[in-house]
């Protein structure tokens, strides 16, 4: 999302809001201070988990950008009147290092995607994901953006 204020950053969120009618969850991935954190955004039942590779609490700052964004632009899916998700952390796999953040990230949307019931079952206990699964977040990012290149060259 790039710098600029906590309004600008909401307005790209309730854009994204807005743009999204049909999808069960929304990924909003953030990077505050150099570590990349993930919210997904849970449409009907109005709840953000918050999924963090380090188990760090969520920032205010970016509560704030979401709460704002839902009040902006609320999802039509919702089953409820709330104006503002329930914010839930989940126990996710931790990164093992100082720079894994945004495999993990990547990751957590991966496994979302081919089972949501990762949210509620904590990622089945795990601790971490093995090399080998982030090996394939990474080879995954370089087909996409090889296949970027080669269509944009």
């Amino acid at each position: 999302m790039g710098e600029g204020s906590k309004e600008n950053r909401s307005r790209v969120i309730a854009d994204r809001l807005r743009n999204t009618k049909h999808a069960e969850y929304m990924f909003i991935p953030y990077n505050p201070d150099f570590h990349w954190v993930l919210v997904a955004l849970e449409m009907k039942r109005m709840i953000a988990y918050y999924l963090d590779p380090m188990a760090s609490q969520p920032c205010d700052d970016l509560k704030e950008i979401v709460n704002m964004a839902i009040r902006i632009n609320p999802p039509e899916k919702q089953k409820t009147s709330k104006r503002e998700p329930t914010w839930v952390k989940v126990v996710c796999p931790r990164q093992p290092g100082s720079v894994e953040c945004g495999y993990y990230v990547m990751r957590y949307m991966k496994e979302i995607i081919a089972n949501p019931n990762q949210l509620a079952s904590k990622f089945d206990g795990r601790k971490s994901f093995s090399e080998m699964e982030i090996n394939e977040v990474r080879s995954d990012w370089i087909m996409l953006m090889t296949q970027l290149i080669i269509t944009h060259a």
